[in-house]
């Protein structure tokens, strides 16, 4: 490391991980220590502060090279007050992150919603670099999306933009937990494709691949009996494509943008999604709007959010308005 380089501490907060790096000026991820997630108020603070001494630690790095912490996070938030409002997988709620670290280290500290943070990631050092309008769509365990626009990051008035999971597609479909009908999260989630393909299968569908394992399917057997040729997964697989196309559609008449980048778990299987995503976007998009769009899957995997997260600190002056203040 130069003597002379600046770091930024980025936290992923799931459900069941917690990520912590330390990332360089460039958004390259220098170190990380990853854990289980522990909620609740106080043993969540324990966590985080253990997470982020264990890294300075590690690398012996002087508080006055680390620019401020970064996190990213499910749930409900609001970034100007740095508080977790909800979130249930966290056992938080009310939950002032901000001050707790900012107590602790000393260092500023910018919260965002995950799918924000990682279309953050994209656009400054990921795929969507040089973009001034970019879709990320995060599908994984549900599906969300970060939204730039003209260089400015969309947040909404309560930073709950980009509820992507949640627009219906279809008006008699099965009732979601928001109380919505037909949401694409039902129909194309790591949890619905795992949900689809026990339903069919309970049904009346018979599949020498989960003969004996229909009640414990995951998204996971479906992509790897995909690839192994099963034509039930790959076929499963297709529809899911078809329906994220369908919303990818609605994003790109709604907000014009140059590039949609696709990441999350699912999508570590992107060749198997991916062209069922684009035939279906350009075979039913108005196609003056989608022909320039390129969809593509993200370039910085499982640390976008981290890097993402810690993007604040690294840009430019005339940058800053792209993100939340």
């Amino acid at each position: 490391m130069k003597a002379t380089e600046e770091f930024a501490i980025g936290l992923d907060i799931g459900g069941t991980k917690v990520l912590a790096a330390l990332v360089s000026e460039n958004g390259e991820v220098v170190s990380e220590i990853q854990c289980d997630t522990k909620g609740g108020g106080e043993n969540f603070s324990h966590q985080m502060i253990f997470a982020i001494e264990s890294l300075l630690e590690k690398e012996n790095i002087e508080m006055n090279s680390i620019k401020g912490i970064g996190i990213a996070t499910a749930g409900v938030i609001n970034s100007k007050k740095k508080e977790i409002l909800f979130a249930s997988n966290l056992n938080l709620g009310n939950f002032p992150v901000g001050k707790v670290l900012e107590r602790k280290f000393g260092l500023p500290v910018q919260l965002y919603n995950d799918a924000n943070a990682a279309a953050v990631g994209e656009w400054l050092w990921g795929n969507g670099k040089g973009k001034h309008n970019l879709i990320y769509i995060t599908v994984s365990t549900g599906i969300g999306a970060g939204i730039i626009s003209n260089d400015s990051l969309l947040t909404g008035s309560h930073d709950s933009a980009g509820e992507f999971g949640h627009i219906s597609i279809n008006l008699n479909g099965p009732l979601c937990p928001c109380g919505n009908k037909g949401c694409l999260e039902n129909y194309a989630s790591g949890t619905a494709i795992a949900a689809i393909a026990r339903e069919r299968l309970e049904t009346g569908e018979v599949n020498p691949y989960f003969s004996a394992t229909i009640d414990k399917l995951t998204a996971v057997d479906i992509c790897t009996a995909a690839k192994m040729g099963d034509s039930f997964s790959i076929g499963l697989l297709e529809e899911v494509g078809e329906y994220l196309g369908l919303g990818i559609i609605n994003l790109i008449h709604l907000f014009n943008t140059e590039a949609v980048i696709l990441g999350g778990g699912v999508m570590n299987e992107s060749e198997l999604i991916l062209p069922s995503i684009r035939s279906t976007v350009h075979k039913h998009g108005i196609q003056s709007m989608v022909e320039q769009v390129k969809i593509e899957k993200a370039s910085l995997g499982r640390y976008a959010c981290v890097v993402g997260a810690t993007g604040l600190f690294f840009c430019k002056v005339d940058e800053l308005a792209a993100l939340p203040n």
